[in-house]
């Protein structure tokens, strides 16, 4: 990596000055805000989110977590440079902020940065590109043999796949990189586990909370809570901590929350009165078969994958998700029109047309303004014998990678791993703060179901590599939209093919 001249002293000094400034401005309206928030509401947010939301201007860890050591490197002020993705999707994607602003979630990132620029003494950046055009970028780079970028959020699956950087040995095994603790709850264990494979268990990408939209791309339940109410229903968090928020319980709640309101049918109409139990859009079958814990795929002990599609518990979960989203007698909405004709699942939603709604987290920022009090729960298990809930993250999800090109690994293994353990320390709770914004919803449930939807998002590994793309799109594009699909049969068909798939990426892992 090349390093900076020496201006770079004088404009780190500068912000360094800036930095201690206002991060006293920043600790003072964070202390105000919380006051402020405690008198309006004794059951606020929890202290961790309150403590998080600090910043980062110290290493402030909690009594009971063992205080994070960080490696001694010397970066000698050089750019330690991600690339990145934007969208026009709403989205929170800045991994680098140049200075303070007032918006808690931009201050948290920029008190971050300069936390860790000044704890290896290197200067952060960030090149931001179309998510879309990410893999191009990688790959010019990487052929060309250039040490461009320490590090990449590369997205799952937007145009194109992961697995074709991966399979043309584009990526770092990320178990070969020093200073990389993985194990650790600042990264994504759902993902990692799911990710894992090859001979050794090889992983090639990572999930962690340095780049915002990587949790705002997960999927979960939000309910209006006003509705459930006023219906005599019982607010589902204590069923979530019980193990029994299952696809049972969300159908009840689907069929509850149907109601005419005196239109002639379900069909939808914008000036209509109709409300829907649930409304969602072509992901919704897939997240649901997430939380299911009914995998397109399983991986055995020597990292070989293999197709998961006619297992019974595949079977079995899909059949009842189809059965769940049949376009009938109100209880599903499929809306996923452009936002601006209001036959969208996240307008429909906020107006109290629908009970309920699968979105992404990103989500929360467009029902921070609406009248009803709405919450936030992960996506339903299949049944209460299941252990743990899983929530579906999508396509276009950034994940962490390491060029082969990077020369430095062991000092990018140390930078990332301070950064995820930072983030997830200090930014994660402002960004739920955010999310759950609504003063209603400022208590220990929101923070809870938050907290497990982050750790439980994972996306299928066959979907990484493009395995079973062809059987996702098609779930999504027919049960998805309230279509019927011939399950078992179909699926047979489409066996012999996804195997092929399969065969020819595991044989470049040879």
């Amino acid at each position: 990596m090349k390093f900076i001249k020496n201006t770079w002293q004088t404009k780190h000094t500068v912000k360094r000055i800036l930095f201690t400034f206002f991060t006293v401005l920043f600790l003072l309206a964070v202390s105000a805000s919380a006051i402020s928030c405690k008198s309006n509401n004794s059951n606020n947010i929890n202290k961790t989110g309150d403590d998080a939301a600090n910043g980062a201007s110290a290493d402030v860890s909690s009594t009971t977590e063992e205080k994070y050591i960080y490696p001694q490197f010397d970066g000698g002020g050089a750019d330690f440079t991600f690339l990145s993705p934007t969208t026009t999707w709403f989205y929170y994607t800045d991994v680098e902020r140049d200075e303070m602003d007032g918006e808690v979630l931009d201050d948290a990132i920029y008190n971050r940065n300069m936390f860790i620029d000044q704890q290896f003494n290197i200067n952060i950046k960030s090149v931001d590109i179309d998510v879309g055009q990410i893999y191009t970028q990688i790959r010019k780079v990487v052929t060309a043999g250039e040490d461009t970028y320490d590090a990449s959020f590369c997205p799952i699956a937007c145009g194109g796949n992961i697995g074709s950087l991966i399979t043309s040995n584009m990526f770092y095994n990320l178990n070969d990189i020093a200073n990389l603790n993985l194990d650790q709850k600042w990264w994504n264990q759902t993902m990692k586990n799911e990710a894992a494979i090859g001979a050794g268990n090889k992983l090639y990408y990572a999930g962690c909370d340095v780049d915002i939209m990587t949790l705002q791309s997960t999927s979960c339940v939000y309910f209006n809570q006003d509705m459930m109410t006023n219906l005599g229903l019982d607010l589902p968090y204590n069923a979530v901590r019980d193990g029994k928020w299952t696809l049972d319980a969300l159908d009840q709640y689907m069929k509850s929350g149907a109601n005419l309101n005196s239109d002639a049918s379900f069909a939808w109409d914008l000036n209509g009165s109709s409300v829907y139990g649930l409304t969602s859009y072509e992901d919704c079958p897939i997240a649901l078969l997430a939380g299911s814990e009914a995998p397109f795929t399983t991986t055995d002990a020597n990292g070989t994958p293999h197709l998961a599609i006619q297992d019974e518990k595949f079977i079995n979960a899909l059949t009842k998700i189809q059965q769940i989203l049949q376009l009938q007698n109100g209880a599903y909405l499929y809306a996923n029109q452009p936002v601006a004709t209001g036959f969208h699942c996240e307008p429909v939603f906020k107006n109290s047309r629908a009970l309920m709604v699968i979105d992404e987290l990103k989500a929360a920022d467009v029902f921070r303004d609406m009248n009803d009090t709405f919450g936030i729960l992960p996506i339903p298990k299949y049944d209460e014998t299941q252990q743990n809930y899983y929530c579906h993250d999508i396509f276009a999800t950034p994940v962490v990678v390491i060029p082969v090109t990077n020369s430095r690994t062991d000092f990018t293994g140390a930078v990332l791993d301070a950064m995820a353990y930072v983030s997830n320390r200090d930014v994660t709770p402002v960004f739920f703060n955010i999310a759950v914004s609504q003063k209603q919803l400022r208590n220990d449930d929101s923070i809870d179901m938050l907290n497990i939807i982050k750790d439980s998002g994972s996306f299928s590994v066959g979907y990484a590599y493009g395995w079973i793309n062809t059987l996702y799109d098609t779930i999504g594009s027919t049960i998805g939209q309230g279509k019927a699909y011939s399950i078992a049969s179909s699926i047979e068909r489409l066996v012999p093919k996804l195997q092929i798939n399969i065969d020819n990426t595991m044989a470049l892992f040879q």
